[in-house]
């Protein structure tokens, strides 16, 4: 039903006391390990939830890809095209702030064909191949297609972008790469039918094309790392959306995702299904 058509990555995540000036040190105080690449996370969310997910990405032929597949609720449908598997080195201070180095590895050569579903989700490869191919999944793509660009795709600027959002259903954006984009909500809606932005504190909101829009309040959490926190909250808004909630619901169960994500280490961490079902009831009642 939700395909992916996202980079494989595997984190290497350094928790350490402090962001070192140019030329500086700083201390690691912890080291830890996980499946990652933004796509994958979503599809792994929703595929923890009951929903049949395949991620359609490229992978190395080594220990971390199978690590990779293990530690993956998804279905991976996976293309060999480079000794090593993509990596992200993750480096996170005391706030929770992170900053990430990419070996793109096997994620830099994007030659996988996405293979049926109903519902397309698109995340960038670090490739410059990458906006190509995934242009020309989307225009294929019998189905809805949901673009969330990232920083690789904003910038390539709202002109570039237009050939892709007239494939695309639904966009996912930061409140900054909204405003990296410098144009109107109305702008991209005369490409998507929904709009979503993400607005870190001050939670998140959904523009439609039939001039609807919605708002949702974040959830007070206290961050511990906000790696993943953006994936988490698309998968929830994604996983009511599929469900047929209300909008406003869905972006209540996105924000509510995302505060539990950041409270956790690591970019995976997500509600169980009766957590979800608990938080719905709560909404719904």
């Amino acid at each position: 039903m939700f395909s992916a058509y996202a980079p494989a990555l595997v984190d290497y995540i350094y928790m350490i006391d402090r962001y070192p000036t140019r030329g500086g040190h700083s201390v690691i105080k912890k080291t830890s390990k996980s499946p990652g690449g933004a796509g994958c996370n979503v599809a792994h969310n929703i595929a923890s939830l009951g929903i049949k997910a395949s991620i359609y990405t490229t992978l190395g032929r080594d220990e971390d890809a199978e690590y990779f597949i293990r530690n993956t609720a998804a279905e991976v449908v996976a293309k060999f095209t480079d000794r090593k598997t993509g990596r992200v080195h993750v480096f996170v201070d005391k706030d929770g702030e992170r900053t990430f180095f990419v070996e793109p590895n096997a994620a830099g050569k994007p030659f996988v064909k996405v293979q049926g579903g109903e519902f397309l989700y698109l995340d960038p490869f670090p490739s410059e191949k990458s906006f190509g191919l995934q242009r020309e999944a989307a225009e294929k793509f019998d189905g809805f297609v949901i673009l969330n660009p990232g920083f690789p795709y904003v910038h390539l600027g709202y002109e570039a972008l237009k050939p892709l959002l007239d494939s695309t259903h639904m966009l996912i954006l930061s409140s900054d790469e909204f405003s990296m984009l410098n144009v109107e909500v109305v702008d991209l809606l005369k490409h998507v039918d929904y709009l979503i932005v993400t607005q870190g504190r001050l939670g998140s909101v959904c523009y439609t094309r039939k001039g609807e829009s919605y708002r949702a309040d974040a959830f007070k959490a206290k961050v511990v790392d906000a790696t993943g926190a953006g994936d988490a909250f698309a998968a929830g808004f994604i996983y009511g959306f599929i469900m047929d909630y209300p909008v406003d619901v869905c972006l209540k169960l996105g924000n509510f995702c995302g505060a539990y994500n950041v409270e956790r280490v690591g970019a995976r961490n997500f509600p169980s299904p009766k957590t979800i079902k608990d938080f719905l009831a709560t909404v719904l009642r």
